[in-house]
């Protein structure tokens, strides 16, 4: 089963220039039918990004993404959005991300499908449509992915992650093979910071479970600050009720 992310086939192909919308229509078609005959599996599940409510991430920082307010979306991105939802068999994601669905559906029988590295924290299979790359990621690479990211954040979605550190210095940091624990420990101390340390790491998480962020992880032994940040935020997601 192929895990197709309909954000990234919707903002590529609509941000191409064609002469008429049948254009960008037929070149949705190619796209996901080039994926699909690249690794020859035609099952697939197309996820899209729901308008109707706020992310959750939004709901605990507004910070998150506040860096693309002002972006306007062409109205070809849209209206291949549409027709997605027309003529595909798309699932749209509401008060989540179409990441986080990709992530929660993952499985060692399907293959996430995006060109969104954010996604690399996510173990099993994976499938980079423009490189035509296929690789696999380790429970431990998907982990240390995600750590080294809280030390670098992510420009793209307006989180800060600790100044001066970009991946090469992220790597020195934190070297494979340690423990969650061990990169946990070094990334919290160099925050200095509970609230930020906790609201990034939330941010930065992509879902493996539906409705599970980071902050419902209990797997770590936490400092006593860091364990009152979580306890807020676990507070507030339950407040919000949010599909599971």
């Amino acid at each position: 089963m192929l895990l197709l992310d309909g954000d990234i086939i919707a903002w590529r192909t609509g941000t191409t220039k064609y002469s008429n919308i049948e254009d960008y229509y037929r070149h949705c078609d190619i796209m996901i039918g080039r994926i699909k005959n690249s690794l020859s599996v035609f099952d697939r599940t197309i996820y899209l990004s729901g308008k109707t409510y706020p992310v959750f991430r939004v709901l605990l920082d507004p910070n998150y993404k506040a860096n693309r307010k002002d972006l306007i979306k062409p109205k070809e991105v849209s209206l291949i959005e549409q027709y997605l939802k027309d003529c595909y068999n798309t699932v749209v994601i509401d008060h989540y991300e179409a990441d986080d669905a990709l992530g929660w559906n993952q499985t060692e029988d399907t293959i996430i499908c995006t060109l969104d590295k954010d996604l690399d924290m996510i173990p099993g299979k994976h499938y980079n449509f423009k490189t035509k790359n296929l690789y696999s990621i380790t429970p431990q690479q998907g982990l240390t992915f995600f750590y080294r990211q809280m030390l670098i954040g992510d420009r793209i979605d307006n989180v800060t992650g600790i100044y001066g550190i970009g991946p090469k210095k992220a790597e020195k940091i934190l070297p494979d093979l340690l423990t969650e624990q061990e990169m946990f420990d070094i990334v919290y101390n160099l925050y200095n910071n509970p609230k930020q340390f906790v609201l990034n790491a939330c941010s930065l998480w992509i879902l493996q479970e539906k409705g599970k962020t980071w902050a419902h992880r209990q797997n770590l032994t936490l400092p006593s600050q860091c364990k009152q940040e979580v306890d807020q935020i676990l507070d507030y997601m339950k407040s919000l009720n949010l599909p599971t």
